[in-house]
């Protein structure tokens, strides 16, 4: 190379070095404001984030800057939402969750931050081991902005003191010294997830996480608000909470197996069909999650149930089962049928079209297009053929284009007339001879007197006894909301002996069973 080109090449080179030096001055650090401003510099002394369960959990940060900070804003994901949630700090109090406020944030080149993110009403409620994923957006006066990197947080029940066993993506939290039943449910979920995924075609990669208590009264301090029938008559055994991929269980007992398969299903069925718009009906969410129940006859005798609702009548059309019946009784039949309508779905037309039925569902049809799409029959037919299979008479729904409401004649007024006219109504003064003759008054019996013994409120009851003899009380139901693991309370024991007498007299023994 001669020292004309060699010098030509260093020109080039010293150019590009110059232009390149140049871009990188333009290019803002860290900020989403002011271009060619700086919020590097803001400085995270602490942050921290701890639960309060059940009150709610609480954000801490303490940050300096060169500039005045105007707001500091955590922005969070709960569980397995795809939506995000965003709120911003206040200034920091340090009060217990009772007596909590959000007072405004004291603006200045030091700031401390807190907030209490409550979760202690029906409206907010977030079930302990939810997975928390959050960040921290802090802004100065010049509208600069430092977003920091995510961090995870475990939302853990304070009221003990949980360790953890793990496999793939499900981790089983406990507290005492239960870890070789902590390690049965864990196995039995992962099993589970094995068997109806595919059956499903549900993703089984996100991260599921069970909070394993040691009895009923423990768990009920967790749960949410519900029905108090339901929770009076059934004890709840387990409640998933899908979009957080939680479950809550109790350990012990040969119903646990059964429990943790039947909840974990609810998860699965929920990341295969619900959809944005819609979530598959409670009686495809109960019955494959009884399907998949490994230990289905630990608890309730659903068998049974079902026995007793084809001998009495007590059926549930499919078109009215989108979502749980408020009556105790009606929940049992309701998970019997359920489950047997699911096993004959499978059992007759095989898993690849469950498989297809899911997703059909996620693309937002609804059940009746999803179901004949696959099948080829809409919710109607599917109950004709279910009742069939199981022996019972099919359900004629009301026909609703038919049905007219009975014309009421239209009243013809005519116009009032002092004297007798065609198209009028005469108004004519009342005669002595016409004067009504007056009602004499009844006769009022004399008044039993009351004993001294009896006191006025037990006349009362007397009373009301006597005109409510032939009065039926109306009957009422509480519905009831969510999904659980159920073991009957007195509803469903007398329903169940109800149904054991039966299949005595023989009534049961008309029902067939699909293969």
């Amino acid at each position: 190379m001669n020292m004309k080109s060699s010098l030509v090449a260093r020109l080039i080179k010293v150019a590009a070095t110059v232009a390149g030096a140049l871009v990188v001055a333009s290019m803002p650090v860290w900020s989403s404001g002011t271009a060619g401003a700086d919020a590097s510099s803001i400085e995270i002394k602490s942050s921290s984030v701890t639960s309060e369960f059940p009150d709610g959990f609480r954000f801490l940060l303490e940050a300096s800057h060169d500039s005045d900070i105007v707001s500091v804003a955590v922005r969070l994901k709960i569980g397995q939402q795809t939506s995000a949630s965003f709120n911003y700090l206040c200034d920091a109090s340090g009060q217990e969750a009772e007596t909590w406020r959000c007072d405004e944030l004291d603006v200045g080149k030091v700031v401390d931050g807190e907030l209490l993110w409550r979760t202690n009403s029906a409206g907010n409620y977030i079930p302990p081991e939810t997975l928390i994923t959050y960040s921290f957006e802090i802004e100065d006066s010049e509208g600069n902005t430092l977003e920091t990197e995510q961090e995870e947080f475990i939302y853990r029940d304070v009221r003990y003191e949980w360790k953890e066993v793990s496999e793939g993506p499900v981790t089983v939290a406990y507290h005492g010294p239960v870890l070789s039943r902590a390690t049965i449910v864990l196995e039995t979920i992962i099993e589970t997830i094995d068997t109806m995924a595919p059956l499903l075609g549900a993703e089984s990669e996100g991260p599921i996480r069970v909070a394993v208590y040691n009895n009923n009264l423990e768990m009920l301090g967790a749960l949410p608000r519900g029905s108090a029938t339901i929770r009076r008559e059934l004890i709840t055994e387990g409640q998933a909470f899908f979009e957080m991929g939680v479950l809550l269980m109790i350990q012990g007992g040969t119903r646990a197996k059964g429990t943790a398969s039947h909840e974990v299903t609810h998860i699965l069925v929920h990341r295969a069909a619900d959809g944005i718009f819609r979530r598959a009906p409670s009686w495809v969410q109960e019955g494959l999650a009884e399907y998949a129940n490994v230990e289905p006859e630990s608890g309730i005798s659903y068998e049974l149930a079902l026995d007793f609702a084809v001998a009495t009548g007590r059926l549930l059309p499919v078109l009215y089962m989108q979502t749980l019946p408020g009556d105790p009784e009606d929940v049992i039949i309701f998970y019997g049928q359920a489950r047997s309508m699911i096993r004959m779905m499978v059992d007759e037309w095989g898993i690849d079209k469950m498989n297809q039925l899911m997703k059909e569902m996620k693309s937002g049809k609804d059940m009746d297009s999803a179901l004949t799409a696959v099948y080829g029959f809409d919710r109607q037919g599917l109950d004709d053929q279910w009742r069939d299979s199981v022996g019972a008479p099919r359900y004629e729904p009301p026909n609703t284009e038919k049905a007219k409401p009975t014309p009421i004649p239209k009243t013809v007024v005519l116009p009032f007339s002092l004297t007798p006219q065609a198209g009028a109504e005469a108004i004519g003064s009342i005669s002595a001879e016409e004067t009504p003759t007056p009602t004499p008054e009844p006769t009022l019996a004399p008044v039993a007197a009351v004993a001294p013994e009896q006191s006025a409120q037990e006349t009362r009851d007397e009373a009301s006894n006597s005109s409510d003899a032939e009065t039926s009380p109306a009957e009422t139901g509480t519905s009831g909301t969510g999904c659980f693991a159920l073991t009957g309370g007195p509803a469903s024991a007398d329903l169940l002996t109800a149904a054991m007498l039966i299949g005595m007299v023989g009534l049961a023994s008309q029902r067939r069973r699909p293969g």
